[in-house]
């Protein structure tokens, strides 16, 4: 890529993140971003929403967004025909984007329902989670279930580093055939950059959520070179985010404190729990 690029992925609501972020792509002289999904999960998707359309405006600047997994869920329609919607974790997750939907605007819904799910430019490719998972869903739909409803229950495992053996061949194999030398993506929130030949595959890790064992924000710079920038952000002022919008799900004291433990450590919120 000739242009100074940065890859971010996974804001989550994290307004703060983002704030940091965006003042360290900024910093680099990064002329265009790309966006790999999940913007909305979190206590703040609107302000998010809005900060990082407002950094595409400006002159100059090229923004390009795909939808995560985020995204999907709070678009899909009619969820008082979901499937299975007695269950409690489908109850939860309604009770959730039920939230975000009330934190965004008509505007702001629009704009996640346009943007694409797998974009390639000059040769990369922009995927959330794989774009095998993406472009072929056939490989994982369910039998019986609508459409509207497939990526509802399916949560891909998305692309790790240790992504080996018949899996990896088969994402190599399709690269090669499309013409694509780099993949990047998001959705594990661990970022990772591998290079097998003349192929790069490169996980953004997370700006809001980072679960790899730092919580700071990570994002990508692309400048000849691919490399992974790490930067610390107010995570008190996230948290307080969170207590201030009443985020939903988080009514049992030990799972409030187990989710913000996340922010704090770096740390997936199951491991603070018990």
């Amino acid at each position: 890529m000739s242009i100074k690029t940065a890859v971010l992925s996974d804001i989550h609501g994290n307004l703060p993140a983002l704030e940091a972020v965006l003042t360290a792509v900024d910093r680099e002289g990064c002329s265009r971003l790309f966006f790999l999904g999940d913007i909305v999960n979190g206590a703040d998707p609107h302000n998010c929403v809005a900060l990082l359309q407002a950094w595409g405006q400006s002159a100059g600047r090229e923004l390009y967004c795909i939808q995560g997994n985020a995204e999907v869920y709070t678009l899909t329609p009619h969820l008082e025909s979901l499937p299975r919607r007695e269950e409690r974790e489908n109850q939860e997750l309604i009770g959730l984007i039920t939230w975000f939907r009330e934190h965004l605007t008509l505007a702001d819904l629009d704009w996640l329902e346009s943007l694409p799910d797998v974009l390639v430019l000059e040769g990369a490719c922009l995927a959330h989670d794989s774009p095998l998972d993406r472009l072929f869903p056939a490989r994982w739909h369910l039998p019986g279930l609508a459409d509207a409803y497939q990526d509802w229950f399916y949560h891909g495992p998305g692309i790790k580093k240790t992504l080996d053996g018949a899996p990896l061949e088969e994402l190599l194999a399709w690269m090669d055939t499309r013409g694509v030398t780099s993949v990047f993506c998001g959705h594990t929130h661990e970022p990772f950059v591998r290079r097998l030949g003349l192929h790069l595959i490169c996980n953004a890790g997370a700006v809001g959520l980072p679960l790899d064992g730092d919580p700071r924000s990570s994002w990508v710079l692309v400048d000849g070179d691919v490399t992974i920038r790490r930067v610390a952000y107010d995570i008190d002022r996230a948290l307080r985010l969170i207590d201030d919008n009443d985020y939903p799900t988080l009514e049992d004291p030990a799972m409030r404190r187990a989710y913000k433990k996340m922010f704090q450590t770096g740390i997936h919120w199951h491991a603070h729990l018990g």
